[in-house]
């Protein structure tokens, strides 16, 4: 799934990251009420989806498949402080993010995108479950062999201070004609006390080892998380060392801990983001000037990568594991009704299905493919309590994964299925 990004623990950062890009100065406004992705390329209707189970998502890759664009990966070190110099293309300079933050937006198309092995699933109007975190970057174990932290934090909306705001720029319109639009991004912010978003409900760290550095000199921090989110949540990804530094002395990227976290610009090196109107799935970071204080009207505030023009961290490399169950579907294990996985599976000819009802009922059978399109649907009729069969002939079906289902008085049970042929 991944570029290799290097071949070396040690990373050579290249020269145009010397500096940090200046922020766009044209004027951040909030948003009044506007249209979200979902009005613009709406999935499927809810009653068609079904349930899902740890499906991994991670937005530069949904990206690249949904537009077709080829991302450009980068590298930038991320430091609670700045006085320990980093390595920057062989020049040195003070570290100037401190904390990245990735807002994801469960209304966005390329959230909700069919062809990645599954159909289009999220329905907002109940709670989605993220079951793993994980991120890629580049780590230098501390000389002094101590134990360095990366934190990982789930931001909710929170009335009054976090993500429940949206606001855009006056003047980037014309770098995203496609979308005939300008940008919008819901604004994280972060406490200037403790420098921990508020709105956070969960928080989990990951111990740096060694032994967790990938073939290609990644290091893979993941971590089981199991919090429930709803439309809009927010990663955000603090490094925290095990030993202090001495100022401008300690240099990063020589045998020194650090963390260096790996960033895409989504459609290609320098260019600007593809843009859906109202889709709020952004990346963030906390720079130096934000938490020193120095940089007005950002004080406090992530920064979302918009504020930069084009290029630079449009999405940080994170894996989130994510699961949801329809609503509107019936347990299995209820009174009512219970769906058997269909015998054989995978399939080549003719499989079975089986369900058995607790009390009569009407039931209909439905087949759909990974895109959403029902490909078979039969109605049973009034089916007595008990246990019944349908037999497909799979023969008339591509190969491929189905989802199959039956719908007792009006409530779904769905199973999953895989052709071959």
């Amino acid at each position: 799934m991944k570029k290799i990004y290097l071949t070396l623990a040690g990373v050579i950062l290249s020269a145009t990251m010397m500096a940090q890009a200046p922020v766009n100065q044209s004027v951040f406004k909030e948003a009044p009420a506007h249209h979200t992705a979902r009005d613009l390329k709406a999935p499927h209707n809810f009653a068609n989806r079904y349930t899902i189970d740890k499906v991994k998502f991670n937005f530069i890759d949904l990206s690249s498949n949904y537009y077709s664009s080829t991302p450009d990966y980068d590298y930038y070190y991320t430091f609670p402080d700045s006085t320990p110099f980093a390595d920057y293309g062989g020049t040195l300079g003070s570290v100037f993010n401190h904390s990245y933050g990735q807002v994801y937006d469960l209304t966005s198309p390329v959230m909700n995108q069919n062809g990645l092995g599954y159909p289009s699933i999220f329905d907002v109007t109940i709670p989605t479950t993220i079951d793993s975190i994980a991120t890629y970057g580049v780590w230098a174990q501390d000389r002094s062999n101590s134990i360095d932290t990366l934190i990982f934090r789930v931001v909710k909306p929170a009335t009054g201070v976090n993500l429940d705001r949206v606001f855009y720029f006056t003047g980037q319109a014309t770098d995203y004609p496609s979308s005939n639009d300008t940008t919008r991004f819901a604004m994280l912010n972060t406490d200037t006390n403790n420098w921990v978003a508020p709105g956070v409900v969960a928080e989990y760290k990951v111990a740096l080892r060694p032994q967790d550095t990938l073939s290609n000199g990644l290091q893979y921090a993941i971590t089981p998380a199991g919090i429930t989110v709803d439309r809009l949540f927010a990663v955000t990804i603090d490094f925290k060392p095990g030993n202090t530094f001495t100022p401008y002395v300690d240099t990063m990227g020589f045998g020194v801990g650090g963390w260096t976290q790996v960033t895409a610009e989504l459609n290609g090196d320098g260019t600007f983001s593809n843009y859906v109107p109202g889709d709020l799935t952004a990346s963030n970071t906390v720079t130096s000037s934000v938490r020193h204080g120095l940089s007005a009207g950002w004080a406090g505030r992530y920064i979302p990568y918009l504020a930069y023009g084009a290029g630079i961290y449009e999405s940080i490399d994170i894996d989130l594991t994510l699961s949801q169950t329809n609503s509107i579907s019936v347990k299995e294990n209820t009174n009512e009704a219970k769906l058997f996985q269909n015998f054989p599976n995978p399939a080549n000819g003719f499989t079975t299905v089986r369900y058995a009802l607790e009390n009569n009922a009407e039931v209909t059978f439905e087949v759909m493919d990974v895109t959403g399109k029902k490909v078979i649907s039969t109605f049973e009729g009034n089916r007595n309590a008990g246990t019944h069969s349908i037999e497909i002939n799979s023969n008339e079906l591509n190969a491929g994964m189905y989802f199959y289902s039956i719908v007792v008085n009006g409530k779904r049970i769905t199973k999953k299925m895989t052709i071959t042929k």
